[in-house]
């Protein structure tokens, strides 16, 4: 299906110049939706930086030229501010140091390495490229990138393109832009990593769901483990969960207690660290013998990490 051209009109009414919808659509490149949720949301926006009122003229909507640019500087200057900020340690940095990929993470403040890797497999170009192996902390080689690459990038996310991604985590302060759903609440966190994607909060869950069907196979309490595991409302994991499965009718088998083993083993990863001896710590909480448990935390290791 084609798309209709844009038809942009600017005209001056008593010294006042005034532009249609697909002028503004044009000028900053917003979709339609976004065009028209930036006036659907007008009273929620501070009142001096406010998107300006319609005005019909030959049947067709227009808006003072002079207050709409007069918002949108504002409404750029706020997503700029929403972006999630790097350690200060980041800058303070030799720009020509070599950092892992999970330290690069933690210095963007970032959720975790597989941001970045989510990053340069589905935008190419926008991450850094790595610059080589760096030791991992398992001993494992993995991916070094330039701190001056990281410090560019860094400089360079001005918050363009964020959509309902790029907050900081937790509650924001206002929403002159739209409330939040309490699912985007929950995954807010998460959500600061994908700014150049546009990444909704149900997609997200959408991805977190099918990542766990595919792991632990569909099961009743699916929802409710995951309100937990990332809160939000468990009636709105219902949802997801049931829109998900439209999809992918056909659910993967149960896990086996391998997989059992490796996801507690990775659980405790994310909590405790690599630390020594974490094989023999879980065979003493959970049963089973520390050579069992040792090839459960190496394989929470690959989940974890899974460069080659």
């Amino acid at each position: 299906m084609s798309t209709k051209p844009l038809n942009p009109q600017r005209r001056v009414v008593g010294g006042r110049a005034l532009v249609n919808r697909d002028w503004i659509r044009e000028f900053t490149g917003a979709s339609v939706g976004t065009a028209a949720r930036w006036y659907k949301v007008r009273e929620e926006q501070p009142k001096e930086h406010r998107h300006p009122e319609k005005e019909r003229a030959d049947g067709t909507d227009f808006y003072d030229e002079q207050q709409f640019r007069t918002f949108y500087t504002w409404f750029q200057q706020d997503k700029a501010s929403k972006v999630l900020k790097a350690d200060p340690e980041l800058h303070e940095l030799n720009p020509a140091d070599v950092v892992s990929i999970n330290k690069a993470a933690a210095l963007l403040n970032f959720t975790g390495a597989s941001v970045i890797r989510k990053y340069r497999r589905d935008n190419p170009g926008y991450f850094p490229d790595s610059v080589g192996q760096v030791e991992g902390p398992t001993g494992r080689m993995i991916p070094g990138f330039r701190v001056g690459d990281l410090q560019n990038f860094d400089r360079n996310r001005t918050g363009d393109k964020l959509g309902k991604a790029g907050r900081r985590p937790g509650p924001q302060d206002a929403a002159p832009v739209g409330r939040p759903s309490a699912l985007e609440e929950a995954l807010a966190a998460e959500l600061s990593a994908y700014t150049r994607e546009e990444l909704s909060a149900t997609q997200l869950a959408e991805t977190y769901v099918a990542e766990a069907i595919e792991r632990d196979g569909y099961h009743p309490g699916l929802a409710a483990e995951l309100s937990v595991q990332y809160g939000g409302p468990q009636s709105s994991w219902e949802y997801v969960v049931r829109s998900t499965l439209k999809h992918r009718p056909a659910a993967a088998p149960a896990r086996s207690e391998a997989d059992r083993r490796a996801a507690i083993a990775l659980s405790a990863l994310r909590e405790r660290g690599d630390v020594r001896g974490l094989a023999a710590s879980l065979a003493r909480e959970h049963g089973g013998s520390p050579d069992v448990w040792s090839r459960a935390v190496n394989a929470a290791r690959r989940l974890a990490d899974p460069t080659p």
